[in-house]
């Protein structure tokens, strides 16, 4: 399969665990992704009712036995520090559909693949998907947590033949793992948290086009059309599961897990954005010219009515109603909010609060109907008219003391005057808004957000056999679609 797994000696530290139950598989990720030998003893395990404030601490004194055992007589087996790349795999069937069959199978038994079936990535199909970049096979591209496996470029061939993917995709995937595995981007905490959480990738640039990648009806999939949105989605999430250990119940701990089979994978319909607008790459510093990918998160969405009228009035009603599916008390996002304001800059806009996908033929009634002149009105009419009432949201420190930590650290900036209400996230800038979808309109989407990373962007390196690519792609798909 050719994943690749680091292994660094345990000296001089001697180390043990105590968790709560059902945590285990996290704790052994964790001792993985430090650098730490998954060998190392569970000292404890201890019973839920434990995890409450004043419960009774006895069964941690009497497993004390086992805490100093830990701490004083075991050791390590492997001691060795270094990369590791497994062998290739070898199967024997009699027929193609039989080997397909055990390869599965095989996958299965090892929860290297998803919960749908893969295609087999042989050593000639992964090097037909290498054709897709220039970079070397062994190049690292960095760190995927919690586990804290190697993804290197092999291994993003690896997962994307299993995808069912192709070599135009690669250097999307390349770049769309780079701002996934950022250390800005905390995978540590979103690929493990027990919030169902998943990464929402947005791509701007021309080579978009290229690759079949929907901007326009049915964009966020399932689209044959644009396969390329889900597939590379699919390979990004077994990036997740194989490298950064993100099986369910022992390595993430999402309690519903929720449209996390293909994430988010998507491009802006740059054809749609009106003139003298910038689109979404541009707006974080990019020029219209260069193919970019962008991380954000999120953990639900809505599907909001948004039928433009052609009158002021009535496309005001359209967004304040939007607005409206945006003011949902989110827990998760007021949680984290007072954490991501402590550097100073509450509008910046790497912090993310949310997704919202307006359709082009609804952004340029607006103009026409209401005199706006640019995304920065658009989000100001929004943020203006999502906020909540101040004791909802403080009601939800009952639940979370990182909403009040927010609110507290919210009075104190200036942002809020306790009793008024509380605007979603620190300032208008910090909403994202791209336009996308089918031409007909009618309908908006928000996708809420959650701060359990930053907003990262990454330019896509093209290699020098693009146009043949694109041609190989064309006598194996088609010609390219007329709309995107």
């Amino acid at each position: 399969m050719g994943r690749a797994a680091a292994q660094i000696e345990i000296g001089g530290i001697p180390t043990v665990s105590v968790t709560r139950q059902g945590f285990e598989g996290i704790v052994s990720n964790a001792f993985a992704g430090f650098g730490f030998n998954t060998e190392a003893p569970m000292g404890y395990v201890f019973p839920d009712e434990m995890f409450l404030a004043g419960s009774d601490l006895t069964p941690l004194e009497e497993h004390f036995d086992d805490l100093l055992s830990g701490l004083t007589a075991w050791e390590p087996v492997m001691k060795e520090k270094g990369m590791v790349d497994p062998e290739p795999i070898t199967l024997s069937a009699k027929t193609y559909p039989e080997a397909v069959n055990a390869v599965n199978n095989l996958f299965a038994r090892n929860l290297w693949r998803d919960s749908l079936p893969i295609v087999p990535p042989t050593e000639e199909t992964v090097n037909w998907i290498l054709k897709g970049t220039d970079h070397d096979p062994a190049e690292v591209i960095g760190t995927a947590w919690p586990r804290g496996g190697i993804v290197t470029v092999r291994a993003l061939a690896v997962v994307l033949a299993m995808a069912g993917g192709r070599p135009e995709y690669l250097p999307y995937l390349i770049a769309a793992a780079k701002v996934m595995i950022d250390p800005r981007a905390g995978m540590q905490n979103w690929n493990a948290t027990t919030c169902s959480v998943l990464p929402a990738f947005i791509v701007n640039g021309p080579a978009l086009k290229d690759i079949r990648l929907g901007s326009g009806y049915g964009c966020l999939g399932p689209d044959p059309v644009h396969p390329a949105g889900q597939t590379l989605g699919r390979a990004l999430r077994l990036v997740q599961q194989d490298i950064g250990g993100a099986v369910p119940g022992t390595g993430t701990m999402a309690i519903f897990g929720g449209m996390r089979s293909t994430n988010f994978f998507f491009a802006e319909d740059e054809d749609g954005i009106p003139e003298g607008w910038k689109s979404f790459a541009e707006s974080r510093g990019f020029s219209r010219d260069k193919n970019v990918v962008t991380i954000t998160f999120v953990n639900s969405a809505v599907n909001a009515l948004c039928t433009f009228g052609g009158s002021a009035e009535a496309n005001m009603v359209c967004l304040t109603s939007l607005a409206q599916n945006m003011a949902a008390p989110n827990c998760n996002r007021f949680a984290g909010i007072g954490l991501t304001m402590q550097d100073g800059t509450p509008d910046n806009p790497d912090y993310p609060a949310g997704v919202v996908l307006l359709t082009a033929p609804f952004v340029k009634s607006l103009i026409t109907a209401n005199g706006i002149t640019s995304m920065d009105e658009v989000k100001q009419i929004l943020w203006d008219n999502s906020k909540i009432d101040w004791n909802t949201v403080a009601g939800l420190g009952v639940m979370s003391a990182g909403v009040t930590n927010a609110l507290k650290t919210m009075k104190e900036l200036g942002l809020v005057t306790e009793g008024e209400p509380v605007p979603i996230c620190a300032s208008p800038e910090r909403l994202t808004v791209i336009m996308c979808g089918g031409a007909q309109g009618g309908h908006a989407y928000w996708m809420a957000g959650t701060n359990f990373g930053l907003m990262t962007s990454a330019e896509v390196d093209l290699p020098k056999n693009w146009d043949d690519l694109m041609l190989d792609a064309e006598i194996a798909l088609g010609p390219l679609p007329a709309t995107n």
